[in-house]
């Protein structure tokens, strides 16, 4: 099998591409980079030097079964940045598929689609869902909740604020539901469904606890030898001020949609998925004890 990856030099990217590497079921992995020391040294990868922009008129040397569509811009803020590397980033993904006669496509969205109160970020996404169920190619679309591993990311910074701070501030009252999922269950699940690709299918990838963020927060606590606690701020007044800013085109560094978020509950049903690629779930304190582990080797 031959696979070809967009967005191979992100979070998740990265780790995709030393996983498929050594399947035994992959014969070429074409990774998208758009510059030379983002290349990993690894077996079975062929770097490709591009971007979205440039992606229909990439051809690569060998016949390629299917298209992990990653990358994408995730900064809530910028309607346009997120409309033209989203929407129209995605299309481009389409025409290499027809260009070069790929014929499925594996598509990560966000569960972030399921917000009341959706931002640039959320609607640049669904709408990117509905140019690949429209495009006549056989798709799987994923709807991943916050993923996660170790400093990472956004669940770096909340460790973070958690060893740094007396009190995590958050928007809302921090009963707001997460279902994070660690990278090695992201990529697991990533793998079965390019082994065994169901078409047409939309699923969710969550963790297997769903923990208020105030909870989190405290698990996060205990596995550092804290107690941690959440400092509540008014979410309402915060999000109308910053949907009045974005409207005009600033951008404070925080997005109506991230404080939406922290009012929302974003959980998954995981049964259907489960039921269809059985990948193991550990429990959340399970990893942050792994986490623990790997920063006093530090």
């Amino acid at each position: 099998m031959n696979v070809f990856i967009t967005g191979a030099s992100g979070f998740v990217g990265r780790e995709l591409v030393k996983a498929l590497s050594e399947e035994p079921g992959v014969d070429n992995i074409f990774a998208l980079y758009r510059r030379k020391e983002q290349i990993p040294f690894l077996p079975k990868v062929n770097p490709v030097m591009g971007d979205l922009e440039t992606l229909p008129q990439i051809n690569p040397d060998a016949r390629i079964d299917i298209l992990i569509h990653l990358a994408g811009y995730f900064k809530t803020e910028s309607q346009s940045l997120c409309e033209q590397i989203n929407v129209q980033g995605t299309k481009n993904a389409i025409a290499l598929c027809k260009n070069r006669n790929i014929p499925r496509i594996l598509y990560f969205s966000t569960i972030n689609v399921n917000l009341k109160a959706k931002g640039f970020y959320a609607c640049s996404k669904l709408a990117a869902e509905d140019v690949i169920k429209t495009s006549g190619l056989e798709y799987m679309i994923i709807r991943p909740s916050l993923i996660y591993q170790a400093r990472t990311g956004s669940m770096g910074r909340i460790i973070g604020y958690v060893e740094k701070l007396p009190l995590v501030p958050v928007f809302g009252s921090g009963r707001a539901k997460e279902q994070p999922i660690h990278i090695r269950e992201m990529i697991a699940l990533t793998i079965s469904m390019i082994k065994d690709f169901k078409p047409g299918l939309t699923l969710y990838a969550a963790g297997k606890d769903a923990l208020p963020f105030k909870e989190l927060v405290k698990a996060i606590g205990r596995s550092r030898g804290r107690k941690a606690r959440i400092l509540p701020i008014p979410a309402l007044p915060v999000y109308w001020m910053l949907k009045f800013v974005e409207k005009i085109g600033i951008r404070p560094g925080v997005s109506s949609e991230q404080v939406a978020h922290m009012r929302e509950d974003l959980t998954a049903d995981m049964s259907e998925t489960l039921k269809l690629y059985p990948v193991e779930l550990r429990p959340f304190e399970e990893h942050l004890s792994e986490i623990t582990a790997e920063f006093a080797k530090e």
